[in-house]
């Protein structure tokens, strides 16, 4: 890898990245950069997969509450001071395209990975076998049960009776947190709700992976790396 630009990690959930992304960092002494929509936000670190595993610190988790509106044209502008090569930018989908070819202003909308890059980069996108990865989203699932998701879910479930929070947010359509919510609202069983987190999360993975075909195929800049 050329050490003079922005390193990117990217794959479909439960590949690896983070994984993957602090051992290049330690190689390579560089700090790690979020851009995962839902990792944002503090109040779901569990649910959300926040977990690094790393005594460095990552920018851009756990930085913005729940209530607080956030858009890929908002982290297009957060991420631009970590678009240099000291750092290792970590994510997939609209987010990822924002950092590095930003939005249209107007419409904060665009087509991602089209144009003039903001940033010289270098791209790993990690592509494990597709049983494996099931396999470990359905593991993945189960250790978040246990590392204490539902009891994060009650919480935002509190915040939703007493009007804390607003019903129409966004954030509360991410897969697990919606699956939790359901439970706590009497609509579905608990097994029944980790069930659907499981289907939803490979399906999930499914359309990242048709996502990452499309606008990141192989090339100079841009490698597929089997893991």
């Amino acid at each position: 890898m050329k050490s003079e630009v922005l390193f990117v990690v990217t794959g479909p959930t439960a590949s690896g990245k983070s994984a993957y992304a602090n051992k290049l960092a330690q190689k390579h002494s560089r700090e790690l950069v979020n851009a995962d929509a839902f990792q944002f936000f503090k109040e779901i670190p569990i649910i959300s997969n926040q977990g690094f595993q790393d005594d460095k610190p990552v920018h851009l988790v756990g930085a913005r509450s729940l209530g607080q509106a956030y858009s890929a044209g908002d982290f297009a502008k957060d991420v631009e001071p970590y678009l240099n090569s000291k750092f290792i930018l970590v994510g997939t989908g609209l987010y990822l395209g924002a950092a590095l070819y930003g939005l249209d202003n107007e419409t904060r909308k665009g087509t991602p990975f089209q144009g003039e890059p903001r940033v010289e980069y270098l791209m790993t996108v990690l592509n494990p076998p597709r049983a494996h990865l099931y396999d470990q989203i359905n593991e993945r699932v189960d250790q978040m049960m246990s590392d204490g998701a539902l009891t994060e879910a009650e919480k935002i479930f509190d915040l939703l009776a007493s009007q804390k929070l607003s019903p129409g947010l966004p954030v509360l359509k991410a897969i697990g947190l919606k699956h939790l919510l359901e439970h706590l609202r009497g609509e579905r069983s608990l097994s029944e709700c980790i069930d659907l987190w499981k289907r939803d999360t490979r399906r999930l993975a499914k359309r990242q992976w048709t996502w990452l075909r499309k606008f990141c195929p192989p090339g100079p800049c841009v490698e597929w790396l089997a893991v």
